[in-house]
């Protein structure tokens, strides 16, 4: 970690980011924040394919890489590199993962970020997709099914000025595709700054955070993994209250629950073999540069808008 990080968290929390109750407290702070942006820019990879192959409408797909750039440029700032905890796998695990991660998404209605939004918004059956993937990390780490990959990182080819220069030109593409059909143009902006920004700094600060990777983030930090999940989730819940001005909760049904169930293990099946969900994909592995993170998110998105354009999508964006 540089000399700028640990002057500016300490020592301590530089290296592990759960070593004291500061390193908690930020942790969870950051973890609230990102939360509520889920929710209150509700960005979704289904909503976003969704929007674009039925209606025409690329804004929110272009808001996800502006969330990666604002992640990008966050490590460029630190001088860290982007990591994964886990390296690639090779191409015949990782294409048809990747394939199976959109089946999943699409199964369960949304991604791992529309889950958090819709979960937040009191749709509770959005729950059991993080129990399918939890459930799927679990068994895996208890059978150790597939062997551990040394971990894979690269330095930031472009430095913050060039980066900065990038967001402007996506900013001002989604302005320019969202002049007629958006009204929420700032609203997106400050939620895609926000969940690039504190996503990269919790990736930062607690090495193997992914919202994906639940039963795995806790495992590795147990401590500042429990606090993250449970912040994550508190934020995106006072998100939708603070928009709705009231509590409403919606109770599952038997389909629901064997639905979300469903999607959440498929999701979990192809993020442990990418490795990583649509979150690690676009704020770890697209600002490292890493091709295997371009083709695994293509590839994500390819079974999506076939499923979409044939059989449709119920997926809307709430705000």
């Amino acid at each position: 970690m540089n000399e700028f990080v640990v002057s500016l968290f300490g020592p301590g929390l530089a290296r592990t980011g759960i070593e004291t109750g500061s390193g908690l407290a930020l942790l969870g702070v950051l973890g609230f924040a990102l939360g509520f942006a889920l929710n209150h820019g509700s960005i979704c990879t289904v909503i976003a394919t969704t929007e674009l192959v039925s209606e025409k409408r690329p804004a929110r797909f272009l808001a996800l890489f502006e969330a990666a750039a604002w992640g990008a440029l966050v490590y460029a700032i630190l001088a860290t590199a982007p990591t994964m905890q886990q390296g690639w796998s090779p191409l015949a695990y990782l294409v048809p993962s990747a394939l199976l991660f959109g089946i999943g998404a699409y199964v369960n209605g949304a991604c791992v970020f529309g889950s958090v939004g819709h979960f937040g918004n009191g749709e509770l059956d959005f729950g059991f997709a993080f129990l399918g993937m939890a459930a799927v990390f679990y068994v895996e780490s208890l059978l150790d099914l597939f062997p551990d990959r040394l971990p894979s990182s690269s330095s930031l080819q472009l430095g913050p000025v060039a980066l900065a220069i990038g967001l402007l030109v996506i900013v001002a593409l989604r302005l320019g595709t969202s002049l007629r059909t958006e009204s929420n143009f700032r609203q997106l902006t400050l939620a895609m700054a926000a969940v690039g920004t504190t996503f990269a700094l919790l990736a930062v600060l607690a090495p193997g955070f992914s919202i994906t990777a639940t039963v795995g983030t806790i495992v590795s930090t147990p401590v500042g993994g429990a606090v993250i999940a449970l912040c994550l989730f508190t934020g995106s819940f006072v998100a939708a209250r603070t928009r709705t001005q009231r509590i409403t909760l919606q109770w599952p049904t038997i389909h629901d629950v064997l639905r979300r169930t469903l999607g959440g293990v498929l999701m979990g099946l192809g993020a442990i073999l990418i490795p990583g969900g649509n979150d690690t994909l676009l704020l770890i592995g697209l600002p490292m540069g890493a091709w295997q993170a371009a083709l695994a998110y293509l590839l994500l998105v390819a079974p999506l808008a076939v499923l979409i354009a044939k059989f449709g999508s119920a997926a809307r964006a709430w705000s």
